[in-house]
């Protein structure tokens, strides 16, 4: 079966990271799918020998940092994701967070005979206007809730479909081999020494870089070592910590354990490896247009891993009340995480198997009797759909 996964990202890695680890898992469980991945996202290089073939059209923020008018953008970036998509001919696609795309560039495709797949991240309300989602999401075969069942309220319209099935929580992969001590080595950190892990997101959001500098002068000042990842997104040495600081690790989730408490963002990829690590941990919310950090850091509040502040005046007694909290137990995902209970999932879909043969090629490429793959009418040449 051909899978294309479509990953779109602006100041963040979600979308790139949960559909990067469905990508894996499909790979490990038979490898014979063939899988590209079209992102509009600049992290990279991806670090897994199990990662896709990837294509990457650069996104409006960096059409706009080089010059390109709206016009110019829409009409070049747009018709090359409809001829990759075209061309590659997927049986199944797979869309995370935005059903349309963040753009509405996806909606020429929702007409197309592919099957689809959305992976649903818990949103703002605004996100999904309850009497837009039956159109919205018409066009999906499948729609995973990438949370444990029970920890969200879906919209309304979706909360009863045949379609929608939990995943549990979808991160970039199990935790390393390596023992704490080993990692702890590696990373210079000696015996007795306090080291925390800063972590405020993919590295696309200019609005974390006040609060990493506020973050790090607290830690500094109380002994503890500072450890600042910044993520891929962020190609520079942040003026607020020193070259010795700078951890630009990713994936993150690996190197968790070399730590002894973290200050993290709300984010979902974030709050998710975090509260998995068992590491004492402050957390701090950022304002988002479809992402409620703050809904999320409460939830963690809740369940009693971790404290948060609102703004920068009270990081000063956060890292106080963060460095009398005791360490957590890890926990690890049950069953083998979200990621390979989407791939189960997915593979569900797989058109027509035929005994034997390759994934998805028992009706031929392209053809009438295969439900999953675009008919030569589809084909594009050098008209946008």
């Amino acid at each position: 079966m051909r899978i294309l996964f479509y990953a779109t990202n602006g100041l963040g890695l979600g979308h790139v990271t949960r559909l990067l680890a469905i990508s894996r898992a499909v790979a490990r469980r038979d490898p014979r799918h063939e899988r590209l991945f079209l992102t509009r996202c600049e992290a990279g290089p991806y670090p897994d020998p199990l990662d896709p073939f990837t294509i990457r059209i650069p996104g409006a923020s960096r059409a706009r940092k080089a010059g390109l008018t709206p016009k110019s953008y829409f009409q070049t970036a747009h018709p090359l994701l409809w001829q990759t998509v075209s061309s590659f001919d997927p049986h199944l696609m797979v869309v995370d967070t935005f059903p349309e795309g963040p753009e509405e560039e996806l909606a020429p495709l929702m007409r197309w005979p592919i099957r689809k797949v959305f992976i649903y991240r818990d949103s703002r309300k605004e996100a999904f206007p309850n009497g837009a989602i039956p159109s919205l999401f018409a066009p999906y075969s499948l729609i995973i809730v990438a949370h444990e069942e029970g920890s969200v309220t879906l919209p309304e319209a979706l909360s009863r479909d045949v379609r929608v099935h939990f995943s549990g929580p979808i991160t970039d992969g199990g935790p390393t081999r390596e023992t704490r001590e080993d990692l702890r080595r590696r990373l210079g950190i000696s015996e007795g020494e306090r080291a925390a892990i800063v972590t405020l997101g993919g590295g696309g959001d200019g609005e974390t870089l006040p609060v990493l500098d506020r973050v790090a002068k607290e830690l500094r000042g109380r002994g503890v070592t500072v450890f600042a990842a910044t993520g891929p997104l962020s190609r520079t040495l942040p003026d607020a910590i020193t070259a010795r600081e700078w951890f630009p690790v990713w994936p993150l989730s690996p190197w968790l354990s070399a730590f002894d408490l973290a200050v993290g963002s709300g984010g979902y990829n974030t709050v998710t490896e975090l509260s998995l690590s068992g590491l004492p941990t402050l957390l701090i919310p950022f304002l988002r247009d479809t992402d409620d950090q703050t809904k999320r850091v409460e939830e963690a509040l809740c369940q009693g891993w971790a404290i948060k502040v609102e703004n920068r005046q009270e990081i000063p007694a956060g890292i106080d009340r963060l460095l009398r909290m005791g360490r957590l137990p890890g926990r690890s995902e049950a069953g083998g995480g979200g990621a390979d209970r989407a791939a189960e999932l997915l593979l569900s879909l797989s058109p027509g198997l035929s005994p034997g043969g390759p994934p998805g090629e028992a009706a031929g490429r392209g053809s009438a009797g295969d439900p999953g793959s675009p008919p030569a009418s589809h084909k594009m040449s050098t008209t946008p759909p």
